[in-house]
């Protein structure tokens, strides 16, 4: 049985839904804080590797 919300080659994708937009951005938020924070602590602790 095909997918009800397959669009058919050449019509646009659907829009996202209202309440997918707040999950996107709390998704991103979950992701990129943590990444951010890894990445500031790296190089953080790799500055003295290249300073004398």
């Amino acid at each position: 049985m095909p997918d009800q919300t397959a669009t058919q080659p050449g019509e646009p994708a659907p829009e996202p839904t209202s309440n997918q937009v707040p999950r996107l951005v709390v998704t991103w938020l979950v992701v990129t804080v943590p990444l951010a924070y890894g990445l500031f602590q790296t190089v953080r602790s790799v500055i003295p590797l290249f300073t004398s």
